[in-house]
């Protein structure tokens, strides 16, 4: 530390000019940083749900599936203005730039197939050939499409009083322009008579991303937060600005790498904004609450920098790293948007601490001293210093009675981490009321589900679909689907060959059903064209897929019901033939679920594996590591526990504020044994922990504050998650501070751990004159 204390000492314009050049630099690539959210960064790509889903793609264009809902206010959509207006809607939906061709599906869509009898045999055609114009034809097309009950929840309601246009679209294509499209689609075709509602994935994300972009008023509402916090702990204004100038600095060195590196803005990564501004505002008052106190003894600025940087330097890189490492292992999460959260946050922490080691001390440096009545203004707390001088006084004359209270308290409020419920699914983030939320809502109510999931079927050879032994087992795999009272509709191939056999049948009902005879369903094959059954099986008759809607998105039915789907396949379908259940939105809802609890206990052990290492290393000392991971065990269970009594969900997306907590909880404790070790150079255990806890135990409670504050901002926001968000990690800065600065003093007077223990108490007298003896200027100790 001394080079580097040398140079800001001695060439502050300059250290500022550079922090300004890097800047510049990195807010000019900001200019490229937009929100983009993909759903397959949503769900961990290492897990075999991912897998499926990619072959799915591959096989059939499974994609993003959307839906335009047609509802009538009189009659039913068998009318000629309705179905036109419908041909007009699925031609334009068919337009779209990334729709999936074979997806397009709708009551006139080509894709759309019906099978008709004929003297010579049965004619598979499109639905709707062309509109029908006269009762005859209107009535006829009822007739047909009651006939086809594969397209009852696709393409029409039960009851004949909405209709349904749906497509796939790949992911590549921008949410946002996909979801603006299709709602100029609906718009233009609305009338007072017809209601056409949106929904799907692509609308639900770009809710996420308009979400996202309202980060904006958050950080300026946060930044106004922040600076009232450092105005109650400094009550001047000059360490207020300073503090803010650096938290928005480390914002735009944050986001400005993340830029660089290729990361995009998600609801995620945007919220590293409000973190870095937090943490570098909050960070900023241990270093100028360290300046001020070496003022009030030295007297002299420049060299008041100069030893607060020699005392709260070491302290600040190591609490600061430790907090980077601990954000940096959610790079093993397999989940890839917490993994850009990790890192960006990561290089934001690194930025703020960067940046507050030498703007700060430079403009200080370069500022004209402190007034004595700023200087007094900026001692006196009249409410949280009698605070912390109860609370220290507790923990000094009674640290194991402290400590079993705070370890009741914790044990009461964990048994609410038994009521924690597992939920990952998306929809579950937007309030009530958002508009989305509410589209949504209505077409499941009234037209049909809008969850997908789907089954792929592979035999492994050419025409292995032709095997009425598999036949079978998909016709019971989709049978199993359509006996779930949420599963609106479900679609597969099974579907067209019953048709072509009660069609070939007269309409026999008798004869809905599978062919026995495997030259008969070839036969049945030859009858379609080359992409009329795209949609449920390949070309070369090898591989099928069942696709289905569901109402419901609890991911706890559809993890029975997957299972239920397993056991069918294994008890139907012959050896040889591989059955992967696990496509679909739901099934990547299924996969969060399954991966949260277990990637969280994994992080959690990296991140506290982590700390533990630092700890130890920069105190040479295990005992060091047990004891700042302490009150961070303490502050993970009270919060867990209340989000089980809170009834909140246990997602990826919460989950991550519990490694958030723990990285930024740490530095409270890092900051607590740096100074105990350095009062105990002069003074007894006892009057150094009081001392501890008058000037790092009031620095942590301003930290805390500041980062509690900003956080809490986002309790204004209109997103349900931002909203947790806000709350838990206010929630867990206000424990992590609480349980530092009970838990930690306590166990110190109870353990007596040797590496706190001074080889040579010095008195205080002479510690202090050891720094005012050298002269204003001269080179740091």
């Amino acid at each position: 530390m001394e080079g580097f204390i040398r140079f800001i000492l001695s060439w502050p314009r300059a250290v500022i000019a550079i922090i300004a050049i890097v800047s510049v630099i990195l807010g000019w690539e900001l200019r490229t940083l937009q929100p983009e959210v993909k759903l397959r960064d949503m769900t961990p790509r290492d897990h075999v749900f991912a897998a499926i889903d990619d072959r799915l793609t591959a096989d059939f264009g499974a994609g993003q599936t959307n839906l335009l809902a047609i509802g009538v206010t009189q009659g039913d959509v068998f009318t000629t203005a309705t179905l036109a207006k419908i041909d007009r809607l699925t031609r334009a939906v068919a337009a779209l730039p990334g729709v999936v061709p074979s997806s397009v599906l709708s009551l006139t869509s080509p894709n759309a197939k019906a099978l008709r009898p004929e003297p010579d045999g049965v004619r598979v055609g499109p639905l709707v050939e062309t509109v029908p114009d006269t009762p005859e034809g209107l009535q006829e097309l009822r007739d047909t499409v009651a006939a086809h009950p594969m397209y009852r929840g696709y393409l029409v309601t039960a009851d004949g009083r909405g209709a349904i246009v749906s497509a796939d679209f790949a992911e590549p294509v921008a949410v946002e322009q996909i979801t603006s499209a299709l709602e100029a689609i609906a718009a233009s075709e609305r009338d007072p008579g017809t209601e056409i509602l949106l929904g799907g994935q692509s609308p639900a994300l770009a809710a996420l991303q308009a979400e996202t972009r309202g980060i904006a008023p958050l950080l300026a509402l946060a930044l106004v937060v922040i600076g009232l916090v450092h105005y109650e702990a400094f009550r001047t204004l000059q360490a207020v600005v300073l503090p803010l100038a650096t938290a928005v600095l480390s914002v735009v060195w944050g986001l400005g790498l993340a830029s660089l590196l290729g990361r995009p803005m998600t609801p995620w990564t945007a919220l590293t904004t409000i973190l870095v501004l937090s943490v570098a505002a909050g960070h900023a008052v241990q270093i100028l609450k360290r300046y001020y106190e070496c003022y009030a003894v030295l007297g002299d600025s420049r060299r008041a920098v100069q030893v607060s940087l020699e005392r709260i330097g070491p302290v600040m890189v190591t609490a600061g790293f430790v907090a980077a490492a601990g954000f940096a292992s959610l790079a093993t999460f397999g989940v890839p948007a917490m993994r850009d959260f990790g890192l960006v946050a990561a290089c934001g922490i690194v930025s703020a601490l960067v940046i507050e080691l030498t703007f700060i001390p430079a403009v200080r440096v370069l500022l004209p001293p402190p007034r004595r009545r700023e200087l007094r203004r900026e001692g006196e707390h009249t409410v949280l210093d009698p605070a912390i001088a109860w609370l220290t006084e507790r923990v000094v004359q009674s640290p194991r009675g402290v400590l079993a209270v705070v370890l009741g308290a914790v044990l009461l409020v964990s048994s609410g981490i038994a009521l924690v419920r597992v939920n990952t699914a998306f929809r579950s983030w937007f309030a009530a009321d958002a508009p989305v939320i509410v589209s949504d809502r209505e077409i499941r109510a009234r037209f049909t589900g809008t969850s997908t999931m789907r089954v792929r079927v592979a035999t492994g050879q050419e025409d292995g679909l032709l095997d009425p032994r598999v036949l079978h087992g998909i016709d019971a795999l989709e049978q199993t689907f359509a006996a779930e009272p949420a599963v609106t509709a479900t679609l597969s191939v099974t579907d067209y060959l019953r048709q072509m056999n009660r069609a070939l049948s007269d309409g026999d009902p008798t004869a809905d059903r599978i062919p026995d005879d495997r030259a008969l369903v070839a036969q049945y094959l030859l009858l379609f064209g080359t992409d009329d059954l795209a949609r449920v099986m390949t070309a070369d008759h090898s591989t099928a897929a069942i696709h289905a809607l569901a109402r419901s998105d609890d991911v706890a039915w559809v993890s029975g019901l997957f299972a239920r789907l397993r056991d069918v396949a294994r008890e139907t379908m012959p050896p040889g033939v591989t059955v992967e259940v696990g496509g679909g939105e739901l099934a990547q809802a299924l996969a969060n679920n399954e991966s949260t609890v277990h990637d969280k206990i994994e992080n959690m052990v990296q991140v506290s594996g982590v700390i533990f290492l630092l700890s130890s290393l920069v105190f040479r000392s295990a005992v060091a590591g047990l004891l700042i991971l302490a009150p961070l065990l303490c502050a993970v269970l009270v919060n867990v526990g209340v989000m089980g009594w809170a009834g909140s969900n246990l997602s990826f997306a919460t989950a991550s504020y519990t490694s958030m907590g723990v990285s930024l909880g740490a530095d409270f404790a890092i900051y607590l044994l740096f100074r105990l070790r350095e009062e105990l150079q002069i003074q007894p255990m006892r009057d150094a922990l009081r001392e501890t806890m008058r000037t790092s135990g009031r620095a942590i409670f301003f930290v805390a504050s500041a980062i509690a504050a900003g956080y809490a901002t986002l309790l204004v926001s209109d997103f349900v998650l931002w909203r947790q968000l806000g709350a838990y990690v206010a929630l867990i800065m206000a424990t992590s501070a609480l349980a530092t600065l009970t838990v930690l003093p306590a166990l110190v007077l109870i353990v007596r751990p040797r590496f706190l223990r001074a080889k040579e108490p010095v008195p205080r007298a002479q510690a202090t004159s050891s720094e005012t003896r050298a002269t204003p200027g001269s080179p740091p100790r």
